[in-house]
């Protein structure tokens, strides 16, 4: 018995109504809470019976707010019974005044449950088109959150809508529709910290992105006050007009800023790309391989310009992320050949395998999703005992819809800028990385090399707008709880305290083709449940370079100045995708561990 049920059973006779009514509210509130509690323990019966006496109260009372709450517990509580036509039923009873109310939260669960009853029933098209109205809603409420924090973390939360969508878009056959589904899920968090602050903007798009978060401010502020005005008043009927009205001002908005700036449309909107785009972007010879990590199973998507295929392969989520952390420990432990190569055939058995036969380009551009962020692809082991470096040339891609923005970046063939071992202390001194950045003086006579006192932050940001290239020999410093706080680690003075932070990388204004961040784990971040790394790499991406070459883990620093020798020599010849693979090939020659080469990685466009 709850609370308010206790008071009702004792409550004297001469209680005021009012007080009777909040008793059974609070008792039917409670109730539902109760079975909510009991399905999430999994004892079916006992949510069944709270839910039960919830009814009653709340039919006593006439709450349509808590009689939507127990229609969508016993909507779920119907789906756990394996029973999809009674959670269809309550379901579609509860629909009706969830809109009539505006009750978006509510309609959000209620087409995701209406679509994984219309699974269980073998209705797939219908399964589809609930889930996209769920979409639609969830993406719709996204908008009109103010903060960052706020609106990447409702997508986060909301992540298994996409991940179902996906999975019945493709047990229809629409490998397509799975596969915007899967790009429409990627990135949301990463680009949301973009899209609400102008202080990570680019100068040509402040402008836009305050116009943005102005309307989005009267948006916000007009459906506050419409939810707190009586539905029948002439205010009510004034504060609903001023919603209408922000929110057409609002599209309106948007719609200008596809036209003007795709790619800051992208920050503010959902633009997933669609599969025929992408193969409209890929070369010949390029092979797309995308993922999805669910939890019992990972969708892999093999793409070239003129076919597509999309697998399924069956396995936890749990297995994977042990194998791809076993895979990592060993190699930075630097354990025995053999060892690293058992583990890395196993994980090659269930992500390369699958896909070799589809695999007809020498190219590889891999979209990685939740750990496989964190695999090295390059030391994965083939049944004929190659690292997969020596079969195909690898980069990567945060989401596949990053491609359209890259391959319209204004890159530069200017002089290139190399910075090697700032002066930041004896402690973090790096002998090699000072070599390094003069071995690109050397490749390239028109460098501009700066080492010790003269690789400051100042420097850097003075000059690196107008390079054609950027090299950075240097140490970075992750920190995972604050990802826009990572940074760079140069030389400071001259007002700037040396720390070249992710924040700081997104207002820069860049034309390099290239940015090499030869430093200790440039390429990890924060991963989010919206599946992006808030990383170096992503920041320098947006800055304006269409590819970045980064690490994985705390290189060693004579293997690093011998793999960038061979990679600068190369790059003279070569595109950057094919000459760090070139590159990684020749210090395997050297330095036959995967620890020495098989941390870099590009990210980015490789041609």
């Amino acid at each position: 018995m709850t609370l308010a049920e206790l008071f009702l059973a004792t409550a004297p006779g001469r209680a005021a109504p009012a007080a009777i009514d909040n008793g059974r509210r609070q008792a039917a509130q409670g109730l539902t809470l109760l079975a909510k509690a009991e399905l999430g323990l999994d004892d079916k019966d006992a949510a069944d019976a709270a839910l039960k006496r919830a009814a009653q109260y709340s039919r006593l009372v006439g709450l349509v707010e808590v009689d939507l709450e127990i229609r969508t517990t016993a909507g779920q509580l119907a789906l756990a019974r394996n029973d999809p036509s009674a959670a269809l039923a309550e379901i579609q009873r509860a629909l009706p005044e969830a809109e009539r109310i505006g009750r978006t939260g509510n309609l959000v669960q209620l087409y995701q449950l209406q679509a994984r009853s219309f699974a269980g029933l073998r209705r797939p098209a219908d399964a589809l088109t609930s889930i996209r109205r769920s979409m639609d809603l969830v993406e719709e409420i996204r908008g009109t959150l103010q903060e960052s924090s706020l609106r990447s973390g409702y997508i986060e939360d909301k992540q298994g809508i996409y991940q179902f969508a996906v999975r019945i878009a493709l047990r229809t056959q629409n490998a397509a529709d799975a596969f915007a589904f899967a790009e429409r899920a990627r990135a949301r968090a990463f680009l949301d910290l973009l899209g609400n602050s102008t202080t990570l903007s680019k100068g040509r798009t402040r402008a836009l992105v305050q116009e943005e978060v102005q309307l989005r401010a009267r948006l916000a502020e007009a459906q506050a006050l419409a939810s707190d005005s009586e539905s029948e008043t002439g205010e009510a009927r004034q504060a609903k007009e001023a919603v209408e009205a922000a929110d057409r001002d609002y599209r309106a908005f948007l719609e200008r800023v596809r036209k003007e700036n795709i790619e800051q449309a992208s920050l503010m909107t959902v633009e997933p790309v669609t599969l025929t785009e992408i193969q409209g972007l890929l070369p010949e010879g390029t092979t797309l391989v995308e993922y999805l990590v669910g939890n019992a199973d990972v969708v892999i998507w093999i793409i070239e310009r003129h076919r597509a295929k999309a697998l399924t392969v069956r396995g936890a989520r749990a297995d994977l992320v042990a194998s791809v952390r076993t895979l990592r420990a060993a190699i930075a432990d630097q354990a025995p050949l053999a060892e690293i190569e058992r583990q890395a055939a196993k994980l090659y058995d269930g992500l390369l395998a699958p896909a070799r036969a589809e695999i007809q380009g020498t190219r590889l551009l891999i979209v990685p999703h939740d750990v496989l962020h964190y695999l090295p692809f390059a030391a994965l082991r083939s049944p004929a005992g190659r690292w997969l470096i020596e079969d195909y040339a690898l980069a990567t891609l945060p989401s596949a819809s990053v491609l359209k923005f890259l391959a319209a970046k204004d890159a530069s063939n200017a002089h290139p800028l190399a910075l090697g071992n700032p002066d930041v202390g004896p402690a973090l001194n790096l002998r090699y990385a000072e070599r390094e950045a003069r071995v690109v003086g050397e490749t390239y006579p028109d460098a501009t090399v700066l080492v010790r006192d003269a690789a400051s932050e100042a420097r850097v940001k003075a000059l690196a707008g107008s390079a054609g290239m950027l090299h950075f020999a240097t140490h970075a410093e992750l920190n995972e709880s604050e990802p826009m706080s990572s940074a760079l680690l140069l030389t400071p003075g001259d007002g700037e305290d040396g720390r070249l932070e992710v924040r700081e990388l997104f207002g820069l204004d860049l034309h390099a083709r290239l940015v090499v961040l030869s430093a200790c784990e440039t390429g990890l971040g924060k991963l989010s449940r919206g599946d992006d790394l808030v990383g170096l790499q992503r920041a320098f991406l947006y800055a304006g370079t269409p590819a970045v070459v980064t690490t994985l883990w705390k290189v060693d620093d004579r293997a690093s100045f011998v793999l960038m020798r061979e990679f600068y020599v190369r790059l003279k010849t070569a595109a950057p995708g094919e000459a760090l693979s070139l590159a990684q090939r020749e210090t395997l020659r050297q330095f036959p561990h995967p620890f020495a080469w098989a941390g870099y990685g590009l990210t980015g466009t490789p041609w």
